[in-house]
Formats: C-alpha cells, structure tokens, sequence
C-alpha cells in the first residue's frame, strides 16, 4: 500500500487528537456515562485510551497538523482483541484506571460482541475504517471527503473491501456516496443504538 497523501497522527498528538474526537461525538457516551459532567471528564479519556492501544497497529491519518479531522485505518490481519498484556504494554494502564476498571468491563463485552460480528460480517483479508471524525468547527469544509478520499484510493491499489460500523442514517447516507452498503445492523451488549456495518467492494484502480 502506498503511503499516504495526508501526514500520520504522531504520538504526541494523541490527547489533541482525543479532545477534537470528543467534541466531534459530543455525548456518543450517554449510556456509558449518564451525568454529563463524568462524561465530559471521561470521554477524551476514553478515546485517548483507544487511541494509544491501537497506535502500534493502526494508520492514523489526519488532515493537518491543526487536526481538522482524523481517520483510523486497519488493516484486518492486524486486528487485536484488547488483553490485559496489551494494556499494559502500550502503557495504557494509567489510562485504564482513570477510566475505571468496571467501565473498562463494560468497554470490554462490547468490543469483543463487536469484533466478533465484524470477524463474521468480513472474513476474508480487507481494510477496516475504525474511525472517521472531524472536529465541529471545521466540519462542511470537505475535510471527511478528503480523509476518504486518500484512504480508499490507497484500499483500491489492494483491491480490497473496506468495512466500517456508525450509527445513524445520516452518517450512512455519507459513506454510501463513497461507495459503501449496509450489510447487518445490530445492537451490542451495553449499547441502545443500533450499529450499522457497513462494507465497500474491491475496486481496481
């Protein structure tokens, strides 16, 4: 896969880059965190964890170094399911017990419920699109084409599927001017929304 067009998240832009996430899914934690004061304390907190586990094997793009926007990108023979080991070998252990450790139960059945779907939905080898946000001031300004754009066109010389989950008809609606279709919708443990999995066929260049 060439490399990318747009510059890689650098580590120490991770807690940036976990505030702008946190603002873009402002109170995407409602049911993880009902009080809106511990949600807005623990969300970037959270994000920062993720953001870190999966640093080692994930391609964090972003669109500037301002972070206007960012997209995470997978590649599926990398995906890990989160151990205790991994924890702490990412250093995320401090993080983890900001979080709470019930919490990071909780986080724990819902990203096993959801890997396991997307190990069923997708077995086959093909790029996964973990996150794609930008940050609510600079949203309409092209930004999420632009994040897209670059990564697809880096899926396409694989020729590869690419797979994603959002919530939401209008995110769908989004992805699907980029190609993608709606294969399963499902709830996972823990959550009231529904997730949408959504998947985009090999395209040659």
């Amino acid at each position: 896969m060439t490399q990318s067009t747009l510059p890689k998240l650098e580590k120490k832009q991770i807690k940036q880059a976990a505030l702008m996430l946190s603002r873009a899914f402002k109170d995407g934690m409602r049911e993880l965190f009902p009080d809106a004061e511990e949600r807005r304390k623990k969300e970037p907190v959270i994000i920062e964890f993720h953001l870190r586990l999966s640093y080692s094997y994930s391609l964090p793009v972003i669109t500037s170094p301002l972070l206007e926007g960012i997209a995470v990108w997978v590649r599926s023979d990398r995906l890990k399911k989160r151990t205790f080991w991994r924890i702490l070998g990412s250093g995320c252990a401090p993080l983890a017990l900001r979080i709470g450790v019930k919490t990071v139960r909780i986080m724990n059945t819902h990203d096993e419920y959801t890997l396991q779907k997307h190990k069923e939905l997708v077995p086959g080898r093909h790029w996964y699109l973990a996150a794609l946000a930008v940050d609510p001031a600079h949203q309409g300004k092209g930004h999420a084409s632009r994040l897209l754009k670059d990564g697809l066109s880096r899926v396409d010389e694989e020729n590869l599927p690419c797979y994603l989950e959002t919530e939401g008809e209008k995110n769908a609606a989004m992805y699907r001017r980029f190609g993608f279709e709606v294969i399963d919708e499902f709830v996972a443990p823990g959550s009231n929304e529904t997730t949408i999995a959504m998947l985009r066929k090999p395209r040659r260049v």
